[in-house]
């Protein structure tokens, strides 16, 4: 296998990379949240300056109306109280704008008919001209003033009012703005109406005061009227012309309404859409008191956040630099530390395709790339060394795996061949047997063999242990049984002798269980013994399974001189006999639940009818499926023999 590192995927690089985005990713969160906070304090800090300089201006504009408004009060009352007829009333209106500087017209206008039942228009007005006081009288077809704003408004609404800024009709040559007061014959009356107080306030000094705000470098003020028109305002072509509200309809820009909608209302600090000044802005703005004018001001984003841009493009600039000295510094470190790495890799790698002879470089220091040096190096000494025993274990455990494989080979010699028994045995007598042993030699042994073509031998055992002791343990039990059976037909001879050869030099204690039988072929006479044995099934015909009653014995190989008794039986053609190692009813599933004695009966009766070496493969099957995957603990040894003689 060839190992590649390119320079995209070196740990030098990695490091960098994780090092700087990670120092970007934490600026960025700190450059951001500083720049929003300073903003957020700056946009404070603009709000409450602006608002302060529009109360400030607003109280300023208040004095000059407060001042007209006071001197309204004489004419007013002189009107109310009865003692001036109005034919009388130009004196009144030369005191009073010869007496104020800011009234630069004053008039009486009386409802139509009201002075003279002939004459419907009676307004007697008084302006200044070129320095010198004139007298006129207002009216006309031309001039309807009782339909004008300035005498509707008072009229309708009972009290003083403020007109838009409007050029003079019949007076000076200027713009103004009227101030109109009602005029009541009985002031508790509202019904008693007789006319309106109008006077003239010049703009020219309202419009200096607004002009002289300012702001940052660009930042201005104008005056908005109560409908939302523009009162004053450095574009010309907006004064008297538009409002808010035309001009969101005219651009399309609904922010534009509710901010008239909110000057409207009163106090606020509002963003500006871009369209009105060419650029982003905010507005202050505050009503005048005494007047239902609005005064804002405005600031320019451009010059609100101009110091807080340039500190961050320098926080930028110098954070660029910055980078750049991390960057050098960081891949210094990176190569030095990566270097010994790179190094180790090389060696390494020759390791991984097996040349274990392969020294690695050496490496002195202490720190975590020493050490690994070091722990790689005593690595490959000790899985040159691994290697070298695995290759001679393996070597034994084939020897040993190859000699078990022989010693089962032995093992099943020593039990009899399917199908050996004589044909005319098979004749009278249908048997089957198998093993499965857990391991590659067991314990379990099975054994037949007739005598003298009229007795058939049986027999089925258990040894103690697992293994290779336990395949020789099995093959002298087998042995000994054949060889004393020569001599003795009777089962529990047969079983006393064998246990007392077994009990002889028997130093590691191992022991058998053993089940055997005689069949007398020409009879059916069963002859049964049994030492510490599962008891076997028998299957009568026509009967449902059922265990032989047989005493249990005691194993062989325990206890000399132990007398084991016989039970005889006569088995009828078509009769059963099952006998099995305790692996069968010992098998345990996922559980560990175990296959039990019961449902090995129940088996047994189930598939009584089928041929014995189809039950021998049933039962075996059954076995398996019940472990569900569950390692075979145990040999499992099954016999089924059926008697046919008719």
């Amino acid at each position: 296998m060839k190992t590649s590192i390119g320079p995209k995927r070196t740990l030098a690089f990695k490091l960098s990379l994780i090092v700087l985005a990670s120092t970007l990713a934490i600026f960025l969160l700190a450059f951001g949240m500083t720049y929003y906070t300073v903003r957020g304090i700056m946009v404070e800090n603009a709000e409450r300056e602006a608002g302060e300089l529009a109360q400030s201006t607003s109280y300023r504009i208040f004095s000059t109306l407060n001042a007209v408004m006071a001197a309204a009060d004489p004419a007013v009352a002189a009107i109310e109280e009865g003692w001036l007829e109005p034919s009388e009333s130009f004196p009144v209106l030369r005191e009073l704008v010869s007496r104020s500087p800011h009234i630069s017209g004053a008039a009486y206008a009386f409802e139509p008919f009201s002075v003279d039942p002939e004459q419907e228009f009676y307004a007697p007005f008084v302006f200044a001209k070129n320095g010198e006081l004139q007298e006129t009288f207002l009216g006309g077809e031309d001039f309807r003033y009782f339909v004008r704003d300035w005498y509707q408004v008072p009229r309708e609404s009972g009290r003083s009012f403020w007109t838009d800024p409007f050029m003079a009709e019949g007076g000076a040559d200027e713009m103004i703005a009227s101030f109109a007061h009602p005029l009541y014959a009985d002031p508790e009356d509202p019904g008693s109406f007789v006319g309106v107080l109008a006077l003239d306030v010049s703009m020219d000094g309202l419009l200096e005061m607004v002009s002289e705000v300012s702001i940052y470098d660009t930042g201005f003020a104008f005056l908005v009227s109560s409908s939302g028109n523009f009162v004053t305002y450095p574009e010309d072509d907006f004064v008297r012309r538009e409002s808010f509200f035309t001009l969101a309809e005219t651009w399309q820009i609904p922010e534009l309404r509710e901010i008239g909608r909110a000057m409207q209302r009163g106090h606020g600090f509002v963003r500006l859409p871009e369209k009105l000044i060419g650029e982003p802005a905010r507005l202050a703005f505050t009503p005048l008191p005494g007047a239902d004018w609005t005064l804002a001001i405005v600031v320019p984003e451009s010059e609100l956040f101009g110091d807080i841009v340039a500190l961050m493009r320098l926080v930028l600039f110098i954070a660029t630099i910055g980078f750049g000295i991390l960057l050098v510094v960081i891949i210094g470190v990176t190569r030095s530390i990566t270097l010994p790495l790179k190094k180790l890799v090389a060696k390494t790698a020759e390791i991984a395709k097996g040349n274990l002879d392969e020294a690695l470089p050496p490496h002195r220091s202490d720190d975590e790339v020493g050490v690994l040096a070091r722990s790689f190096d005593e690595m490959r000494v000790s899985l040159k060394d691994y290697i070298n025993n695995l290759t001679e274990t393996t070597k034994a455990k084939e020897r040993i795996e190859s000699e078990l494989l022989i010693a089962r080979k032995i093992q099943m010699s020593f039990l009899p061949k399917k199908y050996t028994l004589p044909q005319k045995v098979q004749d009278l007598v249908s048997l089957q047997a198998d093993l499965i042993s857990a391991k590659h030699v067991g314990g379990d042994l099975y054994d037949y063999f007739v005598q003298d073509d009229r007795y058939l031998h049986f027999a089925v055992g258990d040894v103690s242990d697992k293994g290779v002791p336990a395949a020789l343990f099995m093959a002298v039990t087998k042995t000994l049984y054949k060889g004393v059976a020569e001599h003795s037909a009777d089962p529990g001879e047969i079983l006393a002798k064998v246990n007392d050869e077994l009990c002889l030099n028997n130093e590691n204690g191992m022991f058998v269980t053993y089940v055997c039988g005689r069949l007398d072929l020409t009879t059916g006479e069963l002859l049964l013994a049994n030492a510490g044995h599962n008891l076997p099934l028998i299957l009568r015909r026509g009967r449902s399974a059922d265990w032989v009653d047989l005493e249990p014995g005691l194993v062989l190989g325990a206890m000399e001189d132990f007398v084991f008794p016989v039970r005889k039986l006569t088995l009828h053609p078509g009769d059963r006999l099952i006998l099995y190692t305790d692996g069968v009813v010992e098998a345990e599933n996922s559980d560990g639940q175990l296959f039990g004695d019961e449902k090995l009966r129940r088996l047994a009766g189930t598939h009584r009818d089928k041929p014995v070496s189809t039950m021998v493969d049933t039962f075996f099957s059954e076995v398996k499926d019940y472990a569900n995957g569950a390692e075979q603990s145990d040999d499992i040894t099954v016999l089924v023999l059926e008697y046919l003689r008719q």
